[in-house]
């Protein structure tokens, strides 16, 4: 081959190879138990991610523990949100609940320290320590997931494709009756309330991108929980709050 010619070769070849590269991708998952399943599995490695968390509705509930029957406690405007350092073990929630006393908190988990901060107690954190415990094996909880999915009352179906974000998400769905709910947590009396669940999991990444659940019934109530993630594995530094504001 000539010398001048061989330049323009490789970039032939190059060209090619990369073409090739940029055609393979990987199957699209179409088990909505293998969706749910990737997706626990991509947790295992993240580094961290940011949560944001809002409840709407009314719970029923004996709020003065007097056992006279249940009440309707507004969970209107609940709100929850913080960042996970799940590589350190570190944590910043801040939560409110608007309706019950315009109740706040702060909580910040620094290695084995916690640091909790409660509007209705006062305005500096409590500290408390516990020993690390066992680490959870990833093999195990991956196993329980699977065990969970493949009980007779639980039969997630696959949802067509939803945008979540700048991305495109699987989108699963599982919806439980109320004698489905009895036979899941039969310790549990919760009348003839009913469940419904939504997961989003992002298509490249695998991480879960969201999760709402819808529990309604007379005993109960209607509550509806959303869980959106964000920010995946982006840095992110916890620290203690200042000594001065620490009881």
């Amino acid at each position: 081959m000539r010398p001048r010619l061989r330049p323009l070769a490789l970039l032939v070849v190059a060209t090619l190879a990369l073409g090739a590269c940029g055609g393979t991708s990987t199957p699209a998952l179409t088990d909505p138990k293998e969706i749910v399943t990737k997706a626990v599995e991509a947790l295992q490695n993240a580094k961290a991610v940011h949560l944001d968390v809002s409840v709407e509705g009314s719970l029923k509930a004996d709020l003065l523990g007097t056992g006279q029957g249940a009440g309707d406690m507004s969970l209107a405007g609940t709100t929850v949100s913080g960042d996970l350092d799940l590589a350190n073990k570190n944590a910043h929630i801040s939560a409110a609940v608007p309706a019950f006393l315009g109740l706040t908190a702060d909580i910040i988990v620094v290695g084995a320290d916690t640091y909790t901060k409660v509007s209705l107690v006062g305005d500096q954190y409590q500290k408390s320590s516990t020993t690390a415990g066992a680490p959870t094996d990833p093999a195990t909880a991956i196993q329980e997931v699977k065990d969970f999915l493949d009980k007779p009352e639980i039969a997630p179906t696959k949802k067509d494709d939803a945008k979540c974000g700048s991305k495109t998400c699987y989108a699963v769905d599982i919806s439980l009756s109320a004698d489905e709910l009895k036979a899941l947590i039969p310790e549990q009396d919760l009348g003839d309330a009913s469940i419904v669940v939504s997961i989003l999991v992002e298509k490249d990444t695998l991480y879960p991108a969201s999760l709402s659940a819808t529990i309604s019934g007379t005993k109960v109530g209607e509550i509806t929980i959303t869980i959106s993630l964000s920010n995946w594995d982006r840095a992110v530094t916890i620290t203690a709050p200042p000594a001065d504001e620490i009881q």
